[in-house]
């Protein structure tokens, strides 16, 4: 994935959405992260080098049943039929520095 393909990823089961299109929002699995990126599978195919606003489930690390909606933006990398699903990777932006906090503690 561009420059974030070196980076180290994180293998995650979360759930998210991403709004495709003004008041249609689509669920969607996050596979796995880096400190820049996220590779996720939905329903719904993503337009290369087009932002989108998205949100993450993140679970607190080591207490799942606490869970914080991680709102920001992102910028689809690639978007690829993947069975019956797409498989998308997205480089996320605009994170609040209180849930950038969270995702590093997941990722190190």
């Amino acid at each position: 994935m561009n420059d974030s393909s070196s980076a180290t990823r994180t293998n995650v089961t979360w759930r998210g959405a991403i709004q495709v299109l003004p008041g249609q929002i689509v669920p969607a699995k996050i596979i796995n992260f880096t400190s820049a990126s996220i590779q996720m599978q939905c329903s719904a195919v993503l337009k290369e080098k087009q932002t989108y606003q998205m949100m993450m489930e993140v679970p607190k690390p080591g207490d799942a049943s606490q869970r914080t909606q991680v709102v920001c933006k992102a910028t689809c990398i690639y978007s690829i039929l993947s069975g019956n699903e797409y498989r998308t990777a997205l480089k996320y932006f605009e994170v609040p520095a209180q849930h950038a906090a969270l995702l590093a503690e997941w990722h190190g």
